[in-house]
């Protein structure tokens, strides 16, 4: 049952809503100096001549409800009200004991409008801070979700792939399905282990992203990006297209390839197979782009922006495992880049994200950029080698599998 507490809680966040528009909060500072001067115009008796206590209510008000902007507008009226009333009546004040409390009271507003103005940013970091727990706790219940689920699908495979390996080993005439088993258990194990990197990678913050720039061609990696991604299903389509001369940027490599492999396996994930997948990697003005687009169902409009949320999904990802946090991830390091990632329009079917990173000048690259260019570069290579090295292992071991269970 809710507590009274929580009652006068959500009543003071429905009456004093620290968003409202400057028009509204301006408007109710007016309105409730124009109360007051009704109030002393109308009824003689209300309040004494001068200033007094009823004239700082329209100052306390308008500061709590809309800041220290319109409570200095209802000082300013409510002190032109106090001169007014001030004896002798009429706005001319003297320098005498009535003249100084009309001035004494415009500093006494002031002091009232700054509390009254403290008061309020205290409630809207109150408010924040209440709708921040409440998306953390979102958060907290879609990750326990999430989790649950992507844990129990493959450990459920595994454990079942398992008991079928050791059936048939067991069987003289059904050992040679054993090694298909095992390779479905290798994949289920592979797919906890990208689980427990995403896991990792919720735990850490956006700020705590490294970040190791380097300048290297843009052109080179887009390729190397693509020639990953072939690798992984050889019978996709990849259209790759790239200018000619080299494209520099100034970015960690390692980064951008996650960003790549998010991009790539989501467009692998969410488009036919027999539909092209395409990169392109380009200079526009002072900025390096690069464009993934798929020809899958789309992303609505509206979600453009939702989906870079944290374990935000969008609606076609249903039926596909995942905890969506890749383009999280990817926008997070594109940003610590000093570059964005977003939805771009396109005509057609499918959909097109963007990147953009700096781009570098070829007499920067040259300049500065020599040496990073040069030891960058080799380890870069040798890494990509490696991968794709691994990345063909796991694609010949896989062809190897079919082929044992063709028969079957």
């Amino acid at each position: 049952m809710e507590s009274t507490q929580d009652r006068l809680l959500d009543l003071s966040l429905r009456l004093l809503r620290p968003d409202w528009p400057w028009p509204v909060r301006y408007g109710l500072a007016v309105v409730f100096t124009l109360a007051i001067a009704g109030l002393k115009l109308s009824i003689p008796a209300f309040g004494a001549p001068g200033p007094d206590l009823f004239l700082t209510i329209p100052v306390a008000a308008s500061a709590v409800l809309a800041g220290f902007g319109p409570a200095l507008v209802a000082i300013i009226g409510t002190t032109l009200i106090a001169a007014y009333f001030t004896p002798p009546a009429g706005f001319a004040i003297s320098l005498n004991t009535n003249g100084l409390d009309v001035i004494g009271f415009f500093f006494e507003g002031l002091v009232v409008a700054t509390l009254g103005a403290a008061v309020r940013a205290a409630f809207a970091r109150t408010v924040e801070s209440l709708r921040r727990r409440e998306q953390l706790e979102q958060e907290r219940t879609a990750l326990i979700a999430t989790v649950n689920h992507e844990l129990r699908n493959p450990l459920a495979s595994l454990s079942g792939h398992l008991q079928l390996a050791a059936r048939y080993a067991a069987r003289e005439d059904m050992r040679e399905r054993v090694p298909a088993s095992i390779d479905e258990a290798r994949r289920q194990v592979s797919r906890l282990v990208r689980l427990a990197d995403d896991l990792q990678v919720i735990s850490t913050r956006v700020a705590d992203f490294r970040v190791e720039p380097e300048v290297f061609d843009l052109v080179a990696a887009t390729r190397a990006a693509a020639e990953r991604i072939q690798a992984l299903d050889p019978g996709r389509q990849i259209a790759v297209s790239e200018p000619a001369a080299p494209v520099m940027v100034r970015a960690d490599p390692a980064r951008l390839d996650q960003i790549f492999d998010n991009l790539l396996k989501n467009a692998m994930t969410y488009s036919p197979r027999d539909s092209a997948i395409e990169i392109s990697a380009g200079a526009e003005a002072d900025r390096a782009v690069i464009r993934v687009r798929d020809h899958g169902p789309g992303i609505a409009f509206l979600d453009w922006e939702r989906i870079f949320g944290r374990f935000v999904r969008g609606a076609a990802a249903a039926d596909h495992p995942g905890m969506g946090i890749g383009l999280y991830v990817s926008r997070a390091i594109a940003t610590r880049m000093e570059g964005r990632l977003f939805v771009e329009e396109s005509s057609g079917e499918g959909s097109t994200f963007r990147v953009e990173l700096p781009l570098v000048a070829w007499s920067d690259a040259d300049g500065d950029g020599d040496r990073s260019i040069g030891r960058g570069d080799g380890i870069r290579m040798e890494d990509r080698r490696e991968k794709l090295d691994a990345v063909n292992e796991a694609s010949r071991t896989a062809s190897r599998s079919r082929t044992r269970r063709a028969p079957l």
